[in-house]
């Protein structure tokens, strides 16, 4: 029986959550000033978090297994995201704390922190399209990242640091590829990692630059010769061949029109033959 009313109890709270998540979809997409719901969901997040700790007492509290039975569920994707997130904390913990290191690692740390400021985010946009990610970054990674990570870092797991670290490697990230072996040598996606000055290259639909992933490294080649003046760009996704229309939808991920020359060309043709 008490086995009986556990497994009863899990599924109540997993249809519990499931309902919540539907319910802020639905608020999400009728709600008319989109920035402020997501930051009021973030601060709720906060709050829920600072609730459940002030249950416990302070001895409690620095123990982490004492919080196990706090940190909801994840699947892969959510992890891959921690673990990202994770690792930019680490990276801040460092540059806050390492600063008569003069290891080389602490001080290109230290600049890349520096550039990482100005991504851009595109968190509005990409939850404005799939609601139900904010469920995901509130609900489930935050509340995670709260109760699970070193002590350390947790005076950088503030709702606006957090916020700001997922929104800006929504359009930024490079994937992280390894060989499988099993399945025949296809590349098998590990992760993903942000390379700060490499976010700042535009996209076109005929690059002059390549980048080619190898492990955790990004190695970018020109194509051909470059002219003075001329803007180094790489092309976002993979496709060479592809039809105009079917580029356009998918640089749709990336929240922009492309209005490189090969579009515009492209995109007069077809307007002439209309």
């Amino acid at each position: 029986n008490v086995e009986r009313l556990f497994i009863k109890g899990l599924n109540q709270r997993q249809y519990d959550l499931e309902k919540k998540k539907q319910q802020e979809e639905a608020e999400l997409k009728q709600t008319k000033d989109i920035e402020l719901f997501i930051s009021q969901k973030w601060q709720e997040a906060e709050m829920n978090c600072q609730i459940l700790l002030s249950k416990l007492k302070l001895k409690q509290r620095k123990n982490l297994n004492n919080l196990t039975y706090l940190i909801p569920k994840i699947d892969e994707d959510e992890y891959m995201e921690i673990k990202y997130i994770i690792g930019i904390l680490f990276q801040m913990y460092k540059r806050d704390n390492c600063e008569n290191d003069k290891l080389s690692s602490v001080s290109l740390s230290s600049l890349d922190l520096q550039i990482f400021q100005f991504i851009q985010s595109n968190d509005i946009e990409k939850i404005r399209k799939y609601p139900y990610l904010l469920h995901s970054y509130t609900n489930k990674i935050y509340k995670f990242l709260k109760f699970s990570t070193l002590r350390k870092l947790q005076p950088y797991i503030i709702p606006s640091i957090i916020r700001s670290i997922i929104g800006k490697r929504l359009t930024n990230a490079y994937g992280i590829w390894s060989m499988d072996d099993e399945s025949g040598g296809n590349k098998v996606s590990s992760g993903y990692s942000l390379y700060p000055s490499a976010s700042f290259f535009n996209h076109s639909c005929n690059p002059n630059v390549i980048n080619i992933e190898k492990g955790r490294k990004v190695i970018f080649k020109l194509l051909r010769n470059i002219k003075k003046d001329e803007e180094l760009c790489i092309n976002y996704d993979s496709f060479i061949n592809d039809d105009f229309e079917i580029r356009q939808n998918v640089l749709k991920e990336w929240f922009f029109d492309c209005l490189c020359e090969r579009c515009v060309e492209e995109m007069n043709l077809k307007n002439t033959k209309k």
